[in-house]
Order: structure tokens, then sequence, then C-alpha cells
């Protein structure tokens, strides 16, 4: 069985590499991107089983991310992350295509829980 790829987006370069560092270190295939055009491009490369995304970028923010990356075929699975709690970014996030919207500092027992569960992209 192969590992979970996941695509880490955030602008939070400390954030996104810890991230990377926790999720490499669980047995997953992790990688960073610092903003959406790489995170495009990390996409068509990398093909990711799931992608995290902060939702807080400048340029092109998570929400317009995750849209674009749900027209893929398949598309991964999409988890906002956003240090915003209240409905009206949850639901803005998942009108974007998100599964799911965790808050920072995000539960990582959570997270590896999400991602271990994700179905293959590709075989």
């Amino acid at each position: 069985m192969r590992p979970t790829r996941v695509l880490i987006v955030d602008d939070n370069r400390d954030a996104a590499d810890l991230a990377v560092m926790v999720l490499n270190f669980e047995g997953h295939q992790a990688e960073a991107a610092y903003n959406g055009l790489d995170a495009l491009q990390a996409d068509r490369r990398f093909r990711p089983d799931v992608v995290l995304l902060d939702i807080g970028m400048p340029d092109m923010d998570g929400c317009q991310l995750a849209e674009a990356l749900r027209r893929e075929s398949p598309p991964p699975l999409l988890i906002a992350l956003s240090g915003l709690a209240d409905e009206v970014a949850r639901e803005r996030s998942r009108d974007a295509g998100c599964a799911r919207h965790l808050v920072k500092p995000v539960d990582i027992e959570v997270l590896l829980a999400l991602v271990a569960a994700a179905p293959a992209r590709e075989p």
C-alpha cells in the first residue's frame, strides 16, 4: 500500500514545513507549497490525495485554490485550515469544495485521522 500523498498549502512557511515533517514522520508523503500558484503546479506534478489549504493567503486564497483544484479529475480531498471558526468561514470553505474546515491550531490527531482515511486519488 502506498503512502497517502499530502500537499500542504500555507503562506506561513514554518507552519507548512512543520506539517510536512509530521506527516512524513507518520509515514505519509508530504510536500509544501507557499502560495496558490505554486500549489497548482505541485498538484499537476505531485498529484496529492489530500490538499490542506490555508484559507487566508494573499493573492489566491484557499477558497479560490479549492475551486480550481476541485475541477481536477479526480479531485483531491480538500481540507481547509483557518484561524476563523465562525459559520460564515465554514460555509465559504464548504462552498469552495472543502470536505472539512479545521480551525488553527489544528488538533494533530484529527488531522492524521483524516489523512489516513483519505481515498487514493490515483492507483
